[in-house]
């Protein structure tokens, strides 16, 4: 089969995405050249052979399914890949792993643009890969910035009580940061803001070499303190209380102030506000997932 180059993802238009899928041969090109679904098979028949060819099958799900030469025997499609126990089509998951890549990912819009009416079944794929944006941070740390790079750091709230009423809710306090260039960021939920708790994570997460902005928050401050080890930023300060922009250095943190208020959108928008959702990070890996990589990269890491 000859394929077509692929295209940049991150620059399709939701028209250029539908014709990519538009119909079952050019999804399966798609998904060969991403790496979702065998080019080969990657194993024999049953009898040994290794001499299959992609045939047409009216009972398979996918209209085709691998089929021997020799013996005849046939194999599904999807045999040993992301794909082989979902009954939905490939059409289906490729467009619900795009548009949740994208961000847009309403019950409402699913249900219109991707034919999935059930409710529970949007559900279970939305937390199904939020699960595997936690996977895979687990398996590759992240580490920004370095020599040259200038990472934004900051603290931000999560659930304090509105407006001083009610039943009093513990504030969750996350920590993060952003690398100004590649955008890569991280988030950790921390327990206290204090320099013992926020130190180590800049050292685990920001390479050497990096200039550092911040506010003034009193931790910061022995960021370079030799009781956590030889000098390895350069760190340079705006006083919130004063301005949102150094008036003279130039230095702000709205990157990352910004990346807060796009993470805090997306989880109202998502899973409401209630504090037990951040415990299992699903949310914050999501938010980074969809921050540091490119499309295809997502599509294909969800799938691993």
């Amino acid at each position: 089969m000859a394929y077509a180059p692929l295209p940049a993802l991150d620059d399709l238009s939701n028209r250029e995405w539908n014709e990519l899928t538009s119909n079952l041969e050019k999804t399966i090109n798609l998904c060969q050249q991403l790496g979702l679904l065998h080019v080969y098979p990657t194993k024999p028949c049953p009898k040994m052979h290794n001499n299959w060819y992609l045939g047409a099958c009216s009972t398979a799900l996918d209209e085709c399914k691998w089929r021997c030469r020799t013996c005849k025997s046939s194999r599904s499609l999807r045999k040993d890949t992301f794909f082989e126990d979902s009954r939905l089509t490939l059409q289906q998951i490729l467009d619900l792993m795009m548009y949740w890549c994208q961000g847009l990912d309403s019950h409402k819009f699913i249900r219109r643009n991707i034919q999935i009416l059930g409710d529970a079944t949007i559900v279970d794929w939305k937390n199904f890969m939020r699960d595997l944006c936690l996977e895979y941070f687990i398996r590759n740390s992240v580490v920004i910035g370095g020599v040259n790079h200038v990472v934004e750091i900051d603290e931000s709230a999560w659930t304090k009580r509105k407006y001083h009423r009610g039943r009093r809710v513990g504030t969750q306090w996350v920590f993060g940061g952003i690398d100004r260039d590649t955008r890569e960021c991280f988030a950790v939920l921390v327990g206290r803001r204090d320099a013992p708790t926020l130190i180590p994570l800049i050292h685990q997460f920001i390479l050497p070499g990096t200039t550092i902005y911040s506010d003034r928050w009193p931790a910061y401050n022995l960021i370079n303190n030799e009781i956590y080890g030889p000098k390895r930023y350069i760190r340079q300060t705006v006083n919130h209380s004063v301005n949102f922009v150094d008036p003279i250095t130039g230095v702000h943190t709205q990157n990352v102030e910004n990346m807060w208020m796009v993470a805090k959108i997306k989880k109202k928008n998502q899973m409401g506000q209630h504090r037990s959702l951040l415990d299992k990070m699903q949310f914050f890996f999501h938010i980074l997932f969809l921050s540091l990589l490119k499309m295809e990269i997502r599509l294909k890491h969800i799938t691993c």
